[in-house]
């Protein structure tokens, strides 16, 4: 796939691509997702991020790991662990960033938002490429 694809395909700002690279999202928790569990996950998750970064979902990637072995603070319960990558997030977005995802969290797996960390993590100088495009790593 390259730019013209991406373009064909709803990116409405390919330098958010072009610079950063697909968004993605990596939910762990330590407890089980049954089936419905993970299309909400999915599908909600997916659509909050790429309505906050105004992509379409087609923009963001979700990968999901249940029965995790963590540990919180200092709690042994269910907790989540949510890091969204590849995109720049103001920090005065924060609290609508939470607003968005743990009730999606809680309505998965019911986890309370109390027990879900999440973590923005900028690629602003991180190297990308995407189906053998050269993305980023020919750039200084």
């Amino acid at each position: 796939r390259n730019f013209l694809y991406l373009r064909r395909h709803g990116y409405s700002d390919l330098s958010v691509l072009q610079e950063n690279g697909m968004a993605l999202i990596r939910f762990e928790t330590s407890s089980s997702v049954p089936e419905d569990g993970t299309k909400i996950l999915l599908n909600k998750l997916a659509k909050a991020i790429a309505d906050m970064v105004g992509e379409p979902q087609s923009a963001v990637r979700v990968e999901i790991a249940a029965n995790r072995r963590m540990r919180m603070a200092e709690s042994d319960g269910p907790i989540a662990h949510l890091e969204i990558r590849n995109v720049e997030f103001p920090k005065d977005r924060a609290v609508e960033l939470t607003e968005a995802v743990c009730p999606v969290i809680e309505e998965a797996i019911s986890i309370s938002s109390s027990n879900i960390y999440i973590a923005v993590i900028s690629s602003r100088n991180s190297m990308w490429r995407v189906n053998g495009d050269a993305g980023n790593f020919n750039k200084d």
